[in-house]
């Protein structure tokens, strides 16, 4: 089998490249291989208050159909300069216009475009934030709820399906150089490996690809740089606490005016609905199974006899861990001997003070003012994850952004009012990716290879991955219409 275009991952960065593809040459024959399962069909046992199982060897959460737009769960577009590291690797005037141009297509579905927040924030938030050293990144926000966005998943099967081959369940797991070709060999779901010849060939592999991109990028000689490794814990509590700075910012993120605390907020799912927390199972890539977190934006839960559950993660940048592999198999390695890969939580109480606290989980969540979002945790010591140096920051990291967030609020509370009242869950893990050399583009020099999305390792989120799939299409476009003349 030969293809003009085989892309490896079915999220916002594939398929903003082959839609990127289609619009400038139509008839370009297409292969897009996915991982997992349809969009309809990737259930969460982890959000049904279950066990996480590993869905036999595929991680509903970060593979199928639509990648990290997960239908059934909320998201957030965040534009420029939110992904400021985009600008300087696109060009600012073209980054802009591939930032608009992303922004439509993925809301394209809905009929409408939503609104926008995070910009013109009240002087009362700013000055909130300002008291305690802390300036709010301002940058367009759009919260697409549960239905809306299963709407915009729906949308952009309907539009590429009937114009490309869409395999699921069927994973890329080799590439050679072939003449001036490229051969692949992909694993189906029936586990038979078939061999496929294409031109191009794009990576937009995201979580799921994170070791496996790496390395095949490796064996084809393509040089990488090690990633900044952040490590960090998410944080929940009741809804109201968060809500009102959720409603001016959804996506709120801090820069540190002391940059001797190297921390941040990430994936902040606050508002009026709070968000849920996930859990990522990321398999036998990093060796035995791990489960990390991560954050999901919802509209439509409903609370039982508890609030709902607000929460957003707080990450430091790995210290005196060595570099960047080092680091993450440190961390890691705590992470199996402390809770054997799988999450767990402590009182925030219990992690500002490294002491030990509630020993079970049932005692620990029954004793939170509000509803956990995630049932399958453990009780135990979440501090233990980090040095001393990092818990220091994420410590005065927590008490300057989470006083920033009460004062702002008008609530009457400060952090040692909550301390019980708030869990802390671990682990949170951010830029596992090597870094590819690649151009402007998103291609690899040399090789009929674009890189696009997280495993570029440059900026993450949904609208950023669908700019540099618009990149690369393009340039694919260009090339692939070139050598058709050619051969007509």
């Amino acid at each position: 089998m030969h293809k003009d275009v085989v892309i490896a991952g079915a999220g916002p960065a594939g398929l903003a490249c082959a839609r990127a593809i289609l619009t400038a040459a139509p008839g370009t024959d297409i292969l897009l291989l996915e991982a997992g399962r349809a969009y309809r069909r990737r259930p969460c046992p982890v959000d049904r208050g279950r066990a996480c199982t590993g869905c036999a060897g595929i991680c509903n959460v970060i593979s199928g159909f639509g990648g990290s737009m997960h239908y059934g769960d909320g998201a957030k577009l965040s534009l420029l300069p939110s992904g400021r590291r985009l600008i300087p690797h696109l060009g600012a005037d073209r980054a802009d216009e591939l930032c608009e141009t992303a922004f439509a297509w993925l809301t394209e579905p809905l009929g409408r475009t939503p609104e926008l927040l995070g910009e013109n924030l009240t002087g009362q938030a700013v000055d909130a934030f300002a008291a305690h050293q802390l300036r709010i990144r301002e940058y367009p926000v759009a919260v697409i709820g549960e239905s809306d966005l299963a709407t915009v998943i729906a949308g952009w099967h309907d539009l590429l399906n009937p114009n490309l081959d869409l395999w699921h369940i069927s994973e890329l797991t080799d590439a050679k150089e072939h003449g001036q070709h490229l051969e692949l060999t992909v694993r189906t779901g029936l586990s038979e490996e078939r061999r496929i010849s294409c031109d191009h060939l794009v990576l937009a592999t995201g979580r799921r690809g994170v070791t496996s991109t790496t390395e095949l990028l490796k064996q084809l000689g393509v040089p990488t740089e090690l990633p900044d490794i952040s490590v960090g814990v998410r944080l929940e509590m009741a809804v109201g606490l968060l809500k009102a700075i959720g409603e001016e910012h959804p996506d709120l993120k801090v820069s540190q005016l002391d940059h001797a605390q190297k921390i941040k907020s990430f994936c902040f799912c606050g508002g009026d609905n709070g968000g849920r927390i996930k859990v990522t199972n990321y398999q036998e890539a990093f060796g035995d199974p791990i489960l990390t977190l991560d954050g999901h934006e919802t509209t439509e839960r409903t609370a039982g006899d508890r609030p709902l559950a607000s929460n957003f993660g707080l990450l430091c940048q790995v210290q005196d861990r060595g570099n960047a592999l080092e680091a993450r198999d440190s961390f890691i390695t705590t992470y199996r001997e402390l809770a054997g890969g799988r999450p767990f939580a402590q009182t925030l109480r219990a992690f500002l003070t490294r002491r030990t606290g509630a020993t079970s989980w049932s005692e620990l969540q029954a004793g939170m003012p509000f509803q956990p979002s995630v049932l399958d945790l453990a009780a135990g010591p979440v501090d233990q994850l980090f040095t001393d140096a990092e818990h220091t920051s994420l410590t005065a990291g927590f008490r300057r952004f989470m006083g920033s967030i009460l004062d702002h609020s008008r609530l009457g509370l400060s952090v040692d009012d909550i301390l019980d009242d708030v869990l802390v869950v671990g682990p949170e893990l951010e830029f596992l990716w090597d870094k590819p050399a690649i151009d402007a583009d998103c291609k690899v020099p040399g090789l009929p290879i674009h890189v696009v999305g997280d495993s570029a390792g440059i900026a993450q989120g949904i609208v950023q991955a669908a700019m540099m799939g618009i990149a690369a299409g393009r340039a694919i476009a260009t090339s692939t219409a070139r050598t058709h003349a050619e051969s007509r």
